[in-house]
């Protein structure tokens, strides 16, 4: 290789990249600011493009979203205390969402010994003595309360239903008489009242009555609330039911009374 040969190819690196840099140099200021601006806004316009694919693809077949992914499981309904639940406790729930078992009868029917339309109606022990003392209070007030009904079987309260039915239809025998297992009258806990021997006293008239107005005054001094009061049919299921008395023991009576005269179970426990 002659020495002039040998000179060109072993031009210093250096000189390479100082060559390299003048061409790059001079290429960006050949560029206008327009032209800057322009390719800044192509690219910035490629990257939103890109953006966009990403969240419109759809989800392959076993993704979840992310809010399954990361929702924690729903709680479990809070039970009802024992206090609602046990048939046999004397505040027990009984509503057209909680029902009796179709077996179940009380561990001690008696019968009352008051002023009633039947001498086979029976109630609850758990209730009997209160039940004496409020009729004959009412009697010493010169009101004669007769007991219309007590204690009513599984069985018996679905040939009352379904008689009432066959005659109104379900919707309607539903607003006034509960089925079967529905029934508070299962419990022995829970009573119905007349101001006449005849029992003729089962309309909403009954409160305009002598007996009707004392039960509304008095009936909670002896554990007794009326049921099914008037306004409240949302809360409770059923029509207005004046002359439908329930027991659930001084305690409660007079707690539920001294927040509202016509508080109904559901209000006062908060359950449906």
């Amino acid at each position: 290789m002659s020495e002039e040969n040998k000179e060109i190819n072993e031009v210093p690196q250096t000189e390479k990249t100082s060559s390299t840099q003048k061409i790059v140099t001079k290429g960006l200021s050949d560029l206008s600011p327009i032209r800057i601006v322009r390719y800044v806004l192509i690219f910035l316009c490629v990257l939103l493009a890109v953006g966009v694919w990403f969240r419109i693809k759809p989800a392959s077949p076993d993704a979840k979203p992310e809010e399954e992914e990361s929702a924690e499981p729903s709680a479990e309904p809070t039970p009802l205390p024992n206090e609602l639940t046990d048939p046999a406790s004397v505040t027990v729930l009984v509503n057209k969402t909680h029902a009796l078992p179709a077996d179940y009868v009380p561990a001690s029917l008696v019968t009352p010994y008051v002023l009633s339309i039947s001498d086979v109606i029976q109630v609850n022990e758990l209730a009997a003595d209160q039940l004496k003392a409020m009729v004959n209070a009412a009697n010493e007030s010169g009101v004669t309360l007769y007991l219309t009904s007590g204690y009513i079987s599984y069985e018996t309260q679905d040939d009352y239903f379904n008689d009432r039915a066959s005659m109104v239809g379900e919707a309607e025998a539903n607003k006034v008489i509960a089925k079967a297992g529905f029934s508070e009258h299962q419990t022995g806990l829970a009573f119905d009242f007349s101001d006449n021997a005849s029992g003729t006293a089962t309309t909403v008239a009954f409160a305009e009555t002598d007996a009707g107005r004392w039960l509304i005054e008095h009936a909670w001094e002896y554990g007794f609330v009326m049921r099914y009061p008037e306004g409240k049919e949302a809360v409770t299921g059923y029509s207005y039911q004046p002359w439908h008395y329930r027991y659930l023991g001084t305690d409660v009576a007079k707690a539920m009374h001294d927040i509202a005269p016509d508080l109904t179970m559901e209000e006062y426990y908060q359950v449906n």
